[in-house]
């Protein structure tokens, strides 16, 4: 079939599956990093690097199983857990209205600090892209949504609109609580609810309460996406464009396989990491960073499979279309890929836009990066020789 050459466009549903499922399971262990750094804060503040990395795994399998049980378990996890998001975010808002007006602010909150400069914008522009990762996905619910055309996109504008509004609220606690100076990547919320509730009996077991509340959101914020991850790869494998195990499924219909070997995949991932890093900041930076730079390498499929779909298919009707044409479809395509490599680049050069490059800190990310980049492609083409071998 002349496959062996250049990544042929029919293939490239392969490698988007494995870009889109491999970023999971390191991403899901940064996150409970940030949950294991909490408990350690709650209960035992001078545990290691390796304590709180075997609390992630623990983390980890406790959301593999979960993903592997009936749907309605599911569904009863996920409501639980956005019940609980919400209950975090309104105690760090009233907590640090409350704080504020007695105590004053840690760090200078003005128009001035507050306004965005034109370098922070590309400085941050990961942590924007990041906002609004998977917001697209709604789309292939329009098919059951009546009226699509207007209910997504006011659906997004409102659902965005409150989220933005609830975050920065959160976020202007934080600041209002903790110079940023100090402030843990992976514990700062508990931190900040410390500092908010005091040091009295009352406060600290509000910390404690609020703190854990925090950690079931945490894990429940994981479950969807494991879920969408397994079940993506699940139907790859079902089209052979995945090995057949991520194809396996339980009485229930989980992907088990797929979810099985994520566990696999972000435990070793963990272990990996932790003998490279000499704090749990550096190593849930690293696997963050990481797995955040292989979900984004996604969107440059998608962005490729919109310019051609626009053209070999432009008289397709679209309910959702940008406008100007063949020049309007290139001008955001352009745009959205320039802001996703000066995302990849700041993850993996976090101080790249002060013009230094630290490689030894980069070293994990870039690793990991290539070594994945390179397991993506022998698996790719052994699955297309593969395919080749049997239509021979």
């Amino acid at each position: 079939m002349g496959t062996q050459g250049a990544w042929p466009a029919t293939r490239s549903p392969g490698r988007v599956g494995w870009f889109y499922w491999i970023n999971v399971p390191f991403w899901m262990p940064a996150v409970y990093l940030i949950a294991s750094g909490i408990l350690s804060l709650l209960f035992f503040p001078d545990a290691s690097v390796w304590v709180q990395t075997f609390i992630a795994i623990a983390m980890v399998w406790i959301t593999v199983f979960i993903c592997n049980a009936p749907a309605a378990t599911s569904n009863i996890v996920n409501y639980i857990g956005g019940t609980a998001k919400v209950i975090v975010l309104m105690a760090l808002i009233i907590g640090g209205i409350n704080f504020v007006s007695t105590h004053g602010a840690a760090n200078e909150i003005s128009l001035q600090t507050m306004m965005p400069r034109f370098d922070d914008g590309f400085r941050y522009a990961p942590t924007l892209v990041y906002l609004i990762v998977g917001a697209e996905t709604v789309a292939c619910l329009g098919g059951s949504l009546r009226n699509p055309r207007r209910n997504i996109p006011l659906g997004l504008f409102l659902a965005v609109s409150f989220i933005l509004v609830l975050y920065s609220l959160a976020i202007g606690a934080i600041m209002v609580a903790l110079p940023t100076s100090e402030l843990s990547l992976v514990g700062g919320i508990t931190q900040t609810f410390s500092i908010l509730f005091g040091d009295s009996p009352a406060g600290h077991a509000m910390t404690v309460a609020m703190s854990l509340v925090a950690i079931a959101a945490l894990m429940v914020y994981i479950v969807p996406w494991l879920m969408a991850s397994s079940r993506a790869a699940a139907e790859g494998a079902d089209g052979n464009e995945m090995p057949a195990i991520f194809a396996m499924r339980n009485k229930s219909g989980s992907p088990v396989g797929a979810n099985v070997l994520t566990g696999i995949v972000a435990t070793i991932g963990l272990v990996v990491y932790a003998f490279m890093a000499t704090s749990a900041d550096d190593l849930f930076w690293s696997l963050f960073a990481f797995a955040s730079f292989l979900l984004f390498v996604t969107y440059f499929f998608m962005i490729a499979s919109f310019i051609k779909l626009r053209q070999s298919h432009a008289d397709v009707p679209r309910p959702f279309r940008v406008p100007g044409g063949v020049v309007g479809a290139w001008v955001v395509a352009i745009l959205q890929a320039f802001v996703l490599v000066v995302s990849c680049l700041v993850f993996v050069f976090p101080e790249i836009m002060d013009g230094k490059i630290n490689l030894s800190e980069s070293a994990p990310i870039i690793i990991g990066i290539v070594g994945a980049i390179v397991f993506i492609e022998i698996s790719v083409r052994r699955m297309i020789s593969v395919e080749d071998n049997t239509i021979e």
